[in-house]
């Protein structure tokens, strides 16, 4: 019986007085231990043993954390109401000062989020805000993470995730939309239709240029051809002329030997002499003679 009542008395101190001395802290994680409410050290992952009643430990957890900005009307520079809303990363860096120097620091956060929110949208008009969303996360982020170096806590990123006009505003932009759409579309039509007219006028002009350089080179072919064939026939003619000038000359130097001659001949024989001629003689004659006709 009295190890039935031991056994209970251990079941009780594991049960209910040692979780009062010790405590957890996980990876993710680190404590900062306190003595009688002051601040004394900081723990890592692990256990951690505590007095009961004297000493306490307040985890703090060092992930990358996501805040949400909740939703907000903002007036832009050109007086649109503009509902917006957004997510902040944040990460603390030094866990003390993210503890002890700010109340709530992921609070903090969240008003700084939507008070630079006014700031940067309400000097922008609806336009611009529409269209440089990256532009706007920019500003933010340097913003808040300059204002939040103070109690050690890092902006990693910020992103805006809606950013609507009202709803009249929203149909009048889709109304111009469209009307631009179409109106690009029309202009898309027209400038097709007009290339293709000046295509279509280029290939006419190209294809009339072209004919007409083909029906220039063969005249000019045709031109070269006369000319060349008239060339062939003047010295055609040239080398007849020049060939019966030759045999012409030939046959007078030769007649006028032979008339020399029969004159010292016909000195020598006497007035009363007759020549009779030879027959290839008269045939040479009438050849050349026959040809100058």
């Amino acid at each position: 019986m009295p190890g039935f009542w031991t056994l209970i008395v251990l079941i009780f101190v594991f049960a209910v007085i040692v979780p009062l001395f010790i405590r957890k802290i996980t990876q993710w994680e680190v404590g900062l231990r306190e003595f009688l409410g002051k601040y004394t050290d900081t723990v890592g992952p692990g256990i951690v043993f505590l007095i009961p009643g004297i000493q306490t430990l307040r985890k703090v957890d060092i992930r990358e954390q996501v805040i949400n900005v909740p939703e907000q009307q903002i007036i832009t520079k050109d007086n649109v109401a503009v509902t917006v809303d957004g997510i902040v990363y944040v990460q603390i860096t030094d866990p003390y000062k993210a503890q002890y120097e700010i109340s709530n620091v992921f609070m903090a956060v969240v008003n700084l989020a939507q008070t630079n929110l006014r700031s940067v949208l309400g000097t922008m008009a609806l336009d611009e805000t529409l269209s440089n969303r990256e532009s706007i996360n920019a500003r933010l982020l340097e913003s808040l993470d300059r204002e939040t170096s103070k109690w050690w806590v890092k902006v990693m990123r910020v992103e805006i995730k809606k950013l609507e006009p009202p709803h009249d505003v929203q149909a009048m932009m889709n109304t111009i939309k469209n009307a631009q759409s179409e109106k690009t579309a029309k202009i898309t039509e027209a400038e097709g239709y007009k290339i293709a007219l000046i295509t279509k006028s280029e290939a006419d002009k190209q294809s009339q240029i072209l004919q007409a350089e083909g029906q220039k080179q063969s005249q000019i072919l045709q031109a070269e051809g006369e000319a060349q064939a008239k060339v062939a026939i003047a010295e055609v003619e040239a080398k007849r002329l020049e060939l019966e000038s030759i045999a012409a000359q030939q046959f007078f130097q030769w007649a006028a030997v032979t008339k020399e001659q029969l004159k010292v001949i016909e000195w020598a024989l006497g007035e009363n002499t007759k020549y009779v001629l030879d027959s290839d003689i008269l045939a040479g004659v009438s050849k050349i003679f026959g040809s100058t006709k």
